[in-house]
């Protein structure tokens, strides 16, 4: 599972490489110089392991295709990977390290997503995806339990992120999980030269359980025995995962019924209140239409309708634009159920001018544990990314790269994964 997990990032990071604000953000790190320790995926800059966290962590979340745990809401592989492979890098370390430092950090951040339950509006990702980071690069440079609790402490400082850049459809929200990447490496090495931490970041009277949200038993439950980072969810679609489910049942309408789009009356999509407050706002392209389309289900299910598909190339500017798409998306009605799940389920009917009606109905988003996608289709998703990036890899080279990925256990230098 680790290394699927180190695929699809790495595949996300290399899709993430076309992303608007990619190239603003590497002049403003690579202005600020340092030493090259570290490349940054797809485009091979180096820069300072914590730089390279940085703008890696960027690329990994910037076209919401990253993998995620459903039930703890945590992107905790676009935290904690880009964490994990510029500190490893700078410092030489195997790809086994890496790989046991990845189920480390993604076991705590996960569980802490678990142990948090409701979402009052802090984006977990962030919050709790620094944990992770520190808890992973701790183990990785063999940081001692002291020092380790040391990196989790000057880690509390830097937990923050809010729902605020999602709902407002911000470039920003791709830079929260980065901040929580470079945080990562940087409280693993304080904490190795010395620096001493708050020893109850999680529970203590001002602590992240305190003054953020309640945390339960879960956190520790079976730790060690039970590892629910294994449950991760891969996304098939570069969208918000409140849309995967509604833009499933878009594809499968669509597909099934030999739908003509241009007859299409009316449109409902029926979500859960939590993929409403998210997804759910009329679409308004407006500054960041790209961000704006990952984070609307009216987008998601208009484009899906009329062009019975949906992939990276449906999330840049000129498809998003198209006048066809936005009229159809004007009339898309959002309904909320009942349900208390996140993302499911979704429920779609649509009405043409000639008076039939179609509905479909998709209960479990594509990719979660209860509707994986195969190993096939994962490694297919990543060559597309690899080989179709802003300065792309030859089929050759990405399918060395997926092939090393498999073996990365035997990987004596995880910077040779890269060259």
């Amino acid at each position: 599972m680790a290394k699927l997990q180190i695929l699809d990032t790495l595949g996300a990071g290399w899709a993430g490489s076309n992303a608007e604000s990619i190239d603003g953000v590497r002049n403003v790190v690579a202005r600020q110089g340092g030493a090259g320790e570290a490349r940054v995926w797809c485009y091979g800059d180096r820069l300072p392991a914590t730089q390279a966290a940085f703008v890696n962590g960027m690329l990994a979340a910037a076209l919401d295709v990253d993998s995620l745990h459903d039930r703890a809401n945590v992107h905790s592989d676009g935290v904690i990977v880009p964490t994990l492979f510029a500190l490893a890098e700078s410092r030489g370390l195997s790809g086994s390290k890496v790989l046991s430092a990845l189920i480390a950090g993604g076991e705590l951040a996960v569980r802490l997503g678990i142990a948090a339950g409701r979402s009052p509006g802090w984006f977990y990702s962030s919050v709790f995806g620094v944990f992770g980071a520190a808890a992973g690069a701790a183990h990785l440079i063999g940081l001692d339990e002291q020092r380790t609790l040391h990196a989790l402490g000057i880690a509390m400082s830097h937990a923050a992120g809010t729902q605020q850049p999602l709902l407002e459809r911000s470039l920003a929200k791709r830079l929260q999980t980065a901040f929580a990447s470079r945080a990562g490496v940087e409280a693993a090495l304080l904490a190795e030269a010395g620096v001493t931490g708050p020893a109850q970041p999680f529970e203590g009277v001002a602590g992240v359980g305190a003054l953020y949200v309640g945390l339960d038993g879960v956190l520790l439950d079976g730790l060690g025995e039970v590892f629910e980072s294994a449950e991760m969810t891969f996304k098939r679609f570069p969208s918000c995962m409140c849309n995967q489910s509604p833009i499933e049942a878009a594809l499968e309408l669509a597909r099934g019924c030999d739908l003509d789009a241009d007859a299409i009356e009316y449109v409902a999509i029926t979500v859960s209140p939590f993929m409403g407050r998210l997804t759910g706002a009329p679409f308004v392209p407006g500054d960041n239409p790209q961000v704006s389309a990952q984070f609307s289900v009216r987008y998601s299910v208009a484009s899906g309708l009329l062009r019975q598909r949906f992939d990276i190339q449906d999330i840049t500017a000129s498809r998003i634009l198209e006048p066809r798409v936005l009229a159809l998306a004007d009339r898309v009605e959002v309904r909320l159920n009942g349900s208390e799940a996140r993302f499911g389920p979704a429920r779609l009917e649509v009405r043409t001018n000639a008076g039939q009606t179609h509905a479909v109905a998709v209960d479990n988003p594509p990719g979660t544990p209860s509707s994986p996608l195969s190993r096939p289709a994962l490694i297919a998703k990543a060559r597309d990314a690899l080989t179709s990036a802003a300065v792309p890899l030859s089929v050759s080279r990405a399918d060395a790269l997926l092939e090393a990925i498999e073996r990365l256990d035997c990987c004596p230098d995880i910077a040779a994964l890269l060259d």
